[in-house]
């Protein structure tokens, strides 16, 4: 998911009967959101005039070798300039890359943090065609009274929004009234996007040719235009607002849900809270509506506990967020996971869940029905065998015959509070198969739950909107025709693979802009001294993480010894002694603590460098290079020598 103006050409879905495979993948391709294999290739990078001509010098790991440039393909970019470049089709892995200058990014190196490196290596859309801008912008303000008479009006009751401190965009609300039966209804209250954004209208097209909002360190790339967004179907406070909202049944005993109904309804939000905000609340009792989120808070906690014992895994994932001043990133701090996110959180995933297993219980009426389902299929045993081998070496015990929701549970919870916990969650993670949208059913492995789908968040998830528009369909007297079914049955897959790819890449995109921002902060950092932990281990080094977040290499050549990699213990092992000796020394394994200086940093290639800093007083006694190597020679040297055993030595001295 391009720096460059990219051209999008409008392409409607077919009526049911002309619907012809590929229609959708070219409506994603225009977009210039696909899979990467299918995309042309656009390097950003930096020109450089030599003897031999011009050439540009690319910033990411996409290609390693300097792109060759003719001067006729300038197209008035200069030495020391920043340009998007395209490489010409057809070339070997044996010959100079050679291409063309797209556009001028920057006149020299650019100062500053910005996107434009991540914007163009993912071929992300910098604005939307006038078609949809002018759509978006004939929209009315105002609600028509026709409109709200067909629906539920809930504009009396107290219903609020939870969400990020900087968030622009509201597309969630909830309210929680009690019963005399004792059982309590959770609304789950979300943006009526499909009301605004038609099926086969400019704003759909582009909508599905984006897929998903890419939410950038500074900035975000939306699916929709922000007069949509952020004006018409964000659920401020104070304004009448369209939703479709879940209304789930609850024992707040057991937090089980004993029966769920979906309306279209207009609300009227009461209060916008941030997680902050609603967290004070919830444990002081002090504020507006402190009791009634107090209520909820307890709520959640009782369908958490029974979505755990259902299996359910709850991944501990590391978050960051950035710190500005003046329009620059100056901190990269852990985000804390509040009671009230895991509250949200625990709605949202029920809200998706009823609406899942009501299509599960119109299947069960008759022949299939088309819908699209979030699925998360079985791991890999290959890939849970070796992250059980590397637990093992760190002390944890993973069952890997037959892994189930519950042994990865068992495992993830045998962490808690440890110092592995962080890596060995992110390790789980990547053993895990990915979440994708898919047209057949399959069920949730993580949630454990035979029926999920995505229904919260139409505002930035493409699949959303399709679910509100399926879910209205079945709700209509007499429920979908069969015309519409054919036309799902179709369309669906397409939109599926489509959807699933687009938010890979901005998954891929988001963690990319979260580096180059983490990497930006360390550029005037070098010399500096870093607590960190052992990310990784490889022949070449090892992978350290320092509190920011930033990970950089140590290389093997910059450890003190002679190292060898134990690949079976995921370890750097250094081997003492003489030829033929193999005393073993210091260990190097995933987990470890240790301390770091920091040597390089190129931004351009997103490509941090450390070495260990403990007892390298010698080494940052000089900054200069030659001084430092020798001193670095002489300090390997008597580290050898150390550690060979003093019989070893003597027999040494004697010989001489």
């Amino acid at each position: 998911m391009g720096a460059s103006e990219v051209s999008i050409r409008r392409y409607g879905l077919p009526q049911p009967k002309q619907a012809e495979k590929g229609d959708i993948a070219h409506k994603t391709q225009s977009a210039g959101i696909e899979k990467p294999q299918e995309t042309t290739l656009q390097i950003i990078g930096i020109v450089a005039q030599t003897k031999r001509g011009f050439f540009v010098r690319p910033e990411s790991g996409k290609i390693k070798r300097d792109i060759f440039v003719a001067r006729k393909d300038l197209h008035g970019a200069q030495d020391g300039d920043r340009v998007t470049i395209e490489l010409y089709d057809n070339q070997s892995d044996h010959q100079q890359p050679e291409g063309f200058v797209l556009n001028l990014l920057a006149q020299k190196a650019r100062v500053g943090f910005s996107n434009e490196p991540i914007i163009s290596e993912f071929n992300l859309p910098e604005r939307f065609p006038s078609a949809v801008t002018k759509e978006a912008d004939q929209l009315p303000d105002e609600i028509p009274e026709s409109e709200i008479a067909k629906r539920l009006d809930l504009r009396g009751e107290t219903i609020f929004t939870i969400d990020p401190e900087d968030a622009k965009d509201f597309d969630d609300a909830v309210s929680l009234t009690p019963h005399e039966d004792g059982t309590v209804t959770l609304g789950v209250h979300i943006a009526d996007v499909s009301h605004y954004v038609r099926e086969n209208s400019a704003l759909d097209d582009e909508a599905l040719a984006r897929g998903t909002s890419v939410y950038l360190v500074g900035s975000v790339v939306p699916m929709l235009p922000e007069r949509i967004s952020n004006e018409l179907c964000s659920l401020r406070p104070d304004e009448d607002k369209l939703a479709y909202s879940a209304f789930l049944r609850i024992d707040p005993e057991t937090g089980k849900v004993k029966k769920a109904e979906m309306k279209k309804t207009v609300i009227r939000s009461v209060m916008r809270f941030s997680y902050e905000e609603a967290e004070q609340r919830i444990k002081t009792g002090r504020g507006k509506h402190a009791k009634l989120l107090k209520q909820m808070r307890a709520l959640s906690l009782k369908m958490y506990e029974l979505r755990r014992e259902e299996g359910s895994i709850d991944f501990e994932s590391e978050e960051f967020r950035f710190r500005f001043e003046n329009g620059q990133p100056v901190e990269s701090v852990r985000k804390e996971r509040l009671g009230s996110m895991r509250m949200i959180e625990d709605f949202m995933l029920a809200a998706n869940r009823a609406v899942a297993e009501f299509i599960a219980r119109k299947a069960k009426q008759g022949a299939e029905r088309p819908f699209l389902y979030r699925i998360h299929a079985e791991p890999d045993p290959a890939k849970i065998r070796d992250l059980g081998q590397l637990a093992k070496t760190l002390g944890y015990k993973l069952s890997a015959e037959n892994p189930t929701p519950k042994v990865v549970q068992k495992f993830l919870e045998s962490l808690k509070g440890k110092p592995e916990e962080h890596l060995l969650n992110q390790l789980m993670l990547r053993a895990m198969a990915k979440a994708v949208y898919a047209e057949h059913n399959v069920g949730h492995f993580g949630l454990a739950f035979l029926h999920y789908t995505h229904f919260t968040s139409p505002i930035r998830r493409y699949p959303d909107l399709i679910v509100h528009r399926m879910l209205a369909e079945y709700q209509k007297p007499g429920g979908m025709n069969r015309e519409r079914e054919h036309h799902y049955f179709q369309t669906l897959p397409e939109i599926a693979d489509a959807t699933s790819a687009s938010e890979r890449a901005a998954t891929d995109a988001e963690r990319a802009s979260i580096k180059l921002a983490q990497i930006f902060l360390l550029k005037d950092k070098l010399g500096e001294e870093f607590d960190a932990v052992i990310s990784g281990v490889t022949h070449f080094g090892i992978f350290v993480e320092i509190p920011s977040g930033a990970e950089g290499l140590v290389h093997i050549r910059d450890l003190p010894g002679y190292y060898e990699f134990d690949e079976a213990h995921f370890s750097l092992i250094e081997r003492r002694g003489r030829q033929g000796m193999k005393s073993e020394g210091r260990r190097f394994k995933i987990g470890d603590t240790v301390r770091v200086q920091l040597v390089k940093v190129l931004e351009e290639k997103r490509q941090v460098d450390f070495r260990l800093a403990d007892g390298d007083d010698l080494l940052l006694a000089s900054n200069d290079v030659g001084a430092s190597d020798k001193l670095k020679r002489q300090k390997l040297h008597h580290e050898r020598v150390a550690g060979r055993p003093r019989k070893e030595r003597r027999q040494q001295r004697r010989s001489r």
